[in-house]
């Protein structure tokens, strides 16, 4: 069952304090591709911003806490707006990112993805005092290969899962 497993400050931040992992309900859209996600807050120059990472894939999407109410809406719109920068087809973006709106949340007790996300947030604070534009952000987060990952490349892995046909990156890491 794909979850958006959270942090423990993430986890308390979005009101879940105390609240047992197990407890979590069901998903209303079953099949979505892309599957789980883990996800932290970060605090970057007085704003606080949630890193997701898919599970399956390393794609990585950064967007605003605030509001916290609209957590999975901003969630499913960075989805949303990472694939269609890869130009995947619009039903797909619809369907992943539709699927991210229902997913349960759970607490993150896996060390590797934890590791994983401490990582991107320091990619993320560099990647940040470059650019103001979040998309152009996590677009650059994407690129960044991640050790014993076949393929290593995020957007690459995302390719392949969806069997598109690789294009030219215009959006590249500069």
């Amino acid at each position: 069952m794909a979850r958006i497993m959270c942090t423990q400050r993430l986890w308390q931040r979005l009101g879940h304090a105390g609240r047992p992992p197990t407890q979590v309900s069901e998903p209303l859209i079953h099949g979505a591709t892309l599957g789980s996600w883990a996800a932290r807050v970060s605090r970057f120059d007085r704003r606080d911003l949630v890193i997701g990472l898919n599970e399956r894939t390393y794609l990585t999407v950064v967007f605003p806490l605030a509001p916290r109410r609209e957590f999975r809406a901003t969630f499913a719109s960075a989805v949303g707006d990472v694939l269609r920068d890869l130009q995947l087809p619009e039903e797909i973006v619809r369907s992943e990112s539709a699927a991210v709106e229902f997913e349960p949340l759970a607490r993150l007790t896996n060390r590797s993805m934890t590791g994983t996300l401490n990582d991107l947030e320091f990619h993320c604070g560099i990647e940040l005092s470059y650019h103001d534009d979040l998309r152009r952000v996590q677009l650059n987060l994407n690129e960044i290969p991640h050790v014993n990952r076949d393929p290593c490349v995020p957007v690459d892995a995302v390719r392949r899962l969806f069997d598109t046909a690789p294009v030219e990156r215009p959006f590249a890491a500069h």
